[in-house]
């Protein structure tokens, strides 16, 4: 639930802010192209903050929890009938140290800025009429 209240706030906050920044910075005006740039430009250094924190996290206050994450997925795949051999469970332990763990949501991040820019940014552009040029 927290999860999908924070995905809300994000979406909600990215808008005010492209908003505040077309209104602001743009003289009220912003092209499409601009407006996702912005967005996706938020995104990408929010990313980079998040995962120096997460970062952090996992490598000195918590180390142990990636570790009780690969337990639990292999616990999961077993579950599921899955078949494991030496190489996944190589591969999904590499995945599962914290400078890798963080990479991925690097790029989890930007994929999801991607996809809030493209749309967001639609509803946020704002031409200048042939009135105002």
């Amino acid at each position: 639930m927290l999860t999908n209240f924070l995905a809300i706030a994000i979406v909600i906050g990215i808008y005010r802010l492209t908003v505040k920044f077309r209104d602001t910075e743009c003289e009220g005006f912003i092209t499409y192209w601009k407006a996702f740039s912005y967005i996706l430009y938020t995104f990408f250094f929010a990313a980079i903050i998040s995962s120096v924190v997460k970062y952090i996290y996992f490598q000195f206050i918590n180390p142990a929890y990636l570790d009780t994450l690969y337990q639990e997925t292999m616990k999961m795949l077993t579950k599921f009938k899955y078949p494991i051999d030496n190489a996944m469970e190589e591969q999904t332990r590499k995945m599962l140290k914290p400078a890798s763990y963080t990479l991925i949501y690097i790029w989890m991040n930007l994929f999801m800025g991607l996809i809030v820019g493209f749309i967001m940014a639609g509803f946020i552009k704002k031409d200048k009429t042939i009135f105002e040029k």
